[in-house]
């Protein structure tokens, strides 16, 4: 059985991922892992009772649900152990408080680095709904579609519509870029059957102008890739926007740099 990682610090905001993972888990008919990852093996002895405790303040029904500790660095290890494991996605909480945005939004990019599963980033706030829409953004390179096959996975157990969305540039051979981008995406999505259409807004002020479309379309959940070249939209900084966006919608991403990971 396919199965969700959810990272543990035995805090609130590991909390609102294990909910937000118990809900992924219903609908997707798939099992929790959790994870927690100790410093060091005197520590591990304490986390094990710490790990019973929080499993025992949820009533996860029939879901299978199974718990690892593991001794590592929690940020470097969590995606190594995710892609060992074979797990599906990893569902990590964030903390959204606003002196805190960019010290926590830095700390899921670092897992996101190391990570070959698809994160679905949530905040403290994040309540667990069905997937009905999903926005997913479209830039120049390559690298940004290379979220698509995660978040069309996602719209096809959910039945949801996804909106491919891309920002307008005046440039020819810009345009032209994001638009082979959207066609692409566009065919994947055709053929395997997920409802879909086509945005492009102002890229003045891109990161504003996607959650003002997020909040008059209902979308209820954010898809973007993660690239580490800044010359193009998806930056950190951008990425990192999209992870405290104050509608508190989760964001799925995956480190695209890769060639393991390219869409095409």
């Amino acid at each position: 059985m396919s199965s969700i990682l959810v990272p543990v610090d035995f805090t609130d905001t590991c909390k609102t991922a294990i909910r937000y993972a118990h809900g992924m888990s219903q609908q997707m008919n798939m099992s929790i892992t959790l994870l927690h990852v100790a410093e060091n093996e005197s520590d591990k002895h304490t986390a094990e009772g710490k790990m019973q405790s929080l499993k025992s303040e949820f009533d996860f029904g029939t879901t299978a649900v199974d718990s690892k500790i593991e001794v590592g660095d929690f940020l470097e290890d969590i995606g190594r152990i995710a892609d060992l494991l074979g797990q599906h996605f990893i569902v990590m909480g964030t903390h959204g408080e606003r002196g805190l945005q960019r010290v926590f939004g830095s700390f899921a990019l670092k897992v996101v680095k190391s990570s070959k599963v698809a994160l679905v980033i949530v905040q403290n706030e994040t309540v667990y709904k069905p997937i009905g829409k999903i926005a997913m953004t479209i830039d120049l390179a390559r690298e940004s579609t290379q979220i698509l096959k995660h978040a069309s996975s996602l719209a096809k157990y959910y039945n949801a519509e996804l909106h491919l969305v891309g920002g307008k540039h005046s440039d020819a051979d810009f345009r032209a870029d994001v638009l082979t981008n959207m066609r692409i995406c566009k065919e994947f999505l055709t053929k395997n059957g997920v409802a879909h259409d086509i945005h492009l807004l102002d890229r003045q002020g891109f990161d504003k102008n996607l959650i003002e479309f997020c909040s008059a379309n209902d979308v209820d959940m954010l898809a973007a890739s993660h690239y580490q070249n800044t010359l193009y939209m998806f930056s950190d900084k951008f990425v990192q926007q999209l992870i405290m966006n104050k509608l508190h919608i989760p964001l799925i991403t995956i480190e695209a740099t890769s060639t393991s990971n390219l869409f095409y």
